[in-house]
């Protein structure tokens, strides 16, 4: 009786595998729950730093406009070649950067001599929702496909890099987009239209009327999301080399899409389904699942719905189309 007693006082208790498998069972389904959640917050908090930084974009180019009565022009120079973002930098706390960029120097933002300014990472210029966050190889051509140019280089054969850039402007609008709209109508104008843009060119309402854009995803094609290396080859995306790096042409012709463009390879014609988040070739894009992100020229920021119509995306791309916008 007394060995009984001792090897039931020594009996090992534990889970049976039926208990086991529904405890995993019950942990899958909790981290399933869990994690769409967890990045829901994620994307909040990374749509509302991109938020931020429009605003902070949005208020350099106010300061600018009350120092010189006018907005930064969308391509501040042509010779040598040098974007708006160069003007806006000692209005974003970059003095120091803004010094550091020689434009006297015949290549501009492609110039070795401003390298270090080019290579600089500025967090106020990414959306950290963009998984394409580095520096791109640098080309003078803003030709499309074939044409786009060699890489630029330095005496020793070194590529001339530059940190790209999330947020442009729209130097224009598409009027092929406004042909298929309206049969026989002209584009109206982007508000950084001229060298001297003001706020009284902005007859829309500066409300009304975008100011910078989500324009991401370089140097990358990226059509509904998926996004492709840019072969020589492909024909639908502006070669980002001029274009894409921050010290550059941050500046694009907006038009609308179809709701079926064509991947790599193949033109992207204008159409009228689809408004935002369609194209990085001369689309509104951003990676946030709602939609893109724009600052208004009156300074407020808003993102631009995946369901906006082309025509609505139309009018508030202009300062002076006289269009009503219809929420």
């Amino acid at each position: 009786m007394r060995c009984s007693r001792i090897e039931g006082q020594h009996r090992r208790h534990g889970f049976t595998l039926i208990e086991l498998l529904v405890v995993i069972s019950i942990i899958g389904v909790l981290i399933a729950l869990l994690l769409p959640a967890v990045q829901a917050a994620r994307e909040a908090a990374r749509g509302l730093q991109c938020k931020n930084n429009l605003k902070q974009i949005a208020l350099a180019a106010h300061n600018y406009h009350d120092i010189n009565n006018c907005f930064p022009a969308a391509r501040a120079s042509s010779s040598p070649q040098y974007g708006h973002m160069v003007t806006l930098m000692p209005f974003l706390e970059q003095g120091v950067l803004a010094n550091a960029f020689n434009v006297s120097l015949s290549g501009g933002f492609a110039d070795p001599g401003n390298q270090t300014v080019s290579t600089t990472k500025l967090s106020v210029l990414l959306c950290p929702s963009n998984p394409v966050q580095n520096t791109i190889r640098l080309r003078k051509s803003s030709s499309t496909g074939k044409s786009y140019g060699a890489y630029i280089t330095d005496a020793n054969g070194n590529f001339m890099m530059g940190w790209v850039c999330d947020y442009w402007v729209n130097h224009a609008i598409s009027a092929s987009t406004i042909a298929l709209l309206s049969p026989g109508g002209t584009a109206p104008d982007p508000i950084l239209k001229g060298t001297a843009p003001n706020m009284a060119m902005v007859t829309d309402g500066l409300s009304n009327t975008t100011l910078f854009l989500e324009h991401a995803g370089y140097d990358k094609h990226y059509v509904k999301g998926v996004g492709w290396p840019m072969p020589e080859t492909d024909l639908t995306l502006d070669q980002p080399g001029a274009w894409g790096a921050w010290l550059g042409w941050c500046a694009f012709m907006v038009q609308g899409y179809s709701n079926s463009p064509p991947p790599t390879n193949a033109s992207t014609p204008a159409g009228t389904a689809c408004a935002i988040n369609c194209n990085n070739s001369q689309g509104v894009f951003g990676f946030h699942p709602g939609g893109a992100n724009v600052a208004m020229g009156d300074g407020s920021v808003r993102m631009l719905s995946t369901s906006m119509t082309v025509a609505n995306l139309m009018a508030i791309v202009s300062r002076n189309g006289g269009e009503i916008i219809s929420e």
